[in-house]
């Protein structure tokens, strides 16, 4: 079922209810505001901005992820991008309505419209979900970890993350015998559905793994190794007889750095009159409420990995590095100030970067810009660092909106490769989209928690394959 929503033909048929939903939407709140007697003139109206009414809301949603129901997600993640998806789309109605005078529209029509389209069309989704969660059902999952450090995170976020759609049935561990295939018996349990495989396995282990799963009609989900990432969109070509496949490092071609760039230059360019107020305000109130001054300047490294002199609105004290050197902002940190907190949670301390748009040091979408302590940091642990060093960073990126400000570097130079893989104008627009999102929900933008880091402590034992089972028979992580 997950694999027939990723088919576009999916796609289709839902952007054509959520159309029809659109203009049932405004046709019954002109029903309602007339009492059923709406007048001619009132139609014509109607008419003449109906088609890009219909337009508008779909690239909207299209923006806000409303089409993607490949990722098993909740309904109530739909919900807060559909409210902000009509947040938008009723303000942009409003202010076409005031600009172009070609139509009219009412608030109560438009209230009522957005109102009654939220309601259908997340009920739309709400029976996708349950048809989506009926059909998948939660599955019973066999996991097999090849790192006990590694993999007990992801352990975590499956078992709290992971409901409705997987319930943790048996657990594996590789790290006795890293090269070799786990014990037969595992496959025993007729129940088992999905297979779960950790990083770091081996590919012949994992071929081997995901070949026997598929024997047994399993699903299997796996986190990506790196060169995988690259097989995405890995081009097949002949060599004679013999199939092979083409893989280029990741980069732009020429003709998207330069409609990049163009876009860079005018959504920059937009955004600086736009929040010129804001940046004049935080000018002033900066000094006022802490010592120091309103910007801060920070040499980061760029595209090919040449520094260049980032600009934000300082949220730190001053001099904050200056007793402890470079250190990555975390939770509760006690060197971010009162009004620092805001500025960070709402990113407006981000907004001095569109002058290093301007600049052409940044763009408005890519792997965010590191500083040079950092990247030699990453570069030793991650070979293949280097290769998101070949775009510009960003104002905002795929990992951003797709991950959290806390989630190891790792993870998020996933994100960063399967975004220059997958570069295109409409995936930049709906980062930009998404951002807004992340930015009201702020949950994302919580730095690192020091306390617990990167690995949970989780209570292994070994005859167990890793964790401890209560009597009822479920698997049991510690509470923090």
């Amino acid at each position: 079922m997950i694999k027939l929503f990723r088919k576009s033909g999916m796609k289709v048929i839902l952007l054509t209810l959520d159309c029809l939903l659109i203009y049932v939407s405004y046709v019954l709140a002109y029903e309602l505001r007339y009492s059923l007697s709406v007048p001619f003139m009132k139609w014509d109206s109607f008419f003449v901005y109906a088609p890009w009414l219909g337009l508008f809301t779909i690239l909207t949603y299209y923006c806000f992820n409303l089409y993607d129901f490949a990722g098993r997600r909740k309904p109530s993640q739909f919900l807060f991008n559909l409210i902000i998806a009509q947040l938008f789309v009723a303000t942009g109605l409003i202010v076409l309505n005031y600009w172009m005078k070609s139509f009219i529209l009412p608030r109560r029509i438009l209230l009522i419209a957005i109102i009654s389209q939220l309601f259908l069309s997340f009920s739309l989704r709400l029976v996708l979900f349950y048809i989506q969660s009926k059909v998948c059902s939660t599955k019973k999952a066999l996991v097999i970890l090849n790192d006990r450090n590694a993999d007990a995170d992801i352990l975590q976020r499956i078992f709290y993350k992971g409901t409705p759609w997987f319930r943790i049935g048996k657990i594996v561990t590789l790290w006795n015998e890293p090269g070799n295939l786990p014990p037969a018996n595992m496959w025993e349990d007729r129940d088992l559905k999905v297979l779960l495989l950790g990083q770091g396995i081996s590919p012949w282990v994992k071929s081997e793994l995901i070949r026997l799963a598929g024997a047994r009609n399993m699903e299997v989900v796996l986190i990506p190794e790196f060169y995988e990432l690259y097989l995405r969109d890995a081009e097949p070509q002949q060599i004679d007889d013999l199939l092979v496949y083409s893989i280029m490092p990741p980069q732009l071609n020429l003709l998207e750095r330069c409609l990049k760039r163009l876009s860079d230059l005018v959504m920059a360019s937009l955004l600086l009159v736009i929040t010129s107020p804001i940046m004049i305000f935080m000018f002033i109130v900066i000094p006022m409420t802490s010592k120091g001054k309103s910007l801060y300047v920070q040499e980061r490294v760029g595209l090919h990995e040449k520094p260049f002199h980032l600009f934000k609105f300082r949220s730190m004290v001053d001099n904050a590095e200056a007793g402890t050197g470079p250190v990555l902002a975390g939770e509760q940190d006690a060197r971010i100030t009162r009004l620092g907190q805001f500025i960070r949670a709402t990113r407006i301390d981000e907004l001095p970067q569109l002058f290093n748009v301007l600049l052409g040091d940044m763009s408005m979408v890519g792997p965010r810009p590191e500083r040079g302590y950092f990247v030699e940091q990453f570069k030793e642990e991650l070979p293949h660092y280097t290769y998101r060093l070949m775009v510009k960073p960003g104002l905002t990126g795929y990992a951003q909106v797709m991950a959290n400000y806390s989630t190891i570097p790792c993870d998020k130079l996933r994100y960063d490769l399967m975004y220059i893989k997958r570069y295109s104008f409409l995936l930049d627009l709906k980062i930009l989209f998404q951002t807004i999102r992340v930015v009201l929900q702020r949950e994302q933008s919580k730095g690192i928690n020091r306390d617990s880091g990167s690995v949970v402590a989780l209570q292994f034992n070994e005859s167990l394959g890793g964790i401890r089972i209560p009597s009822e028979g479920g698997y049991q992580l510690p509470h923090h």
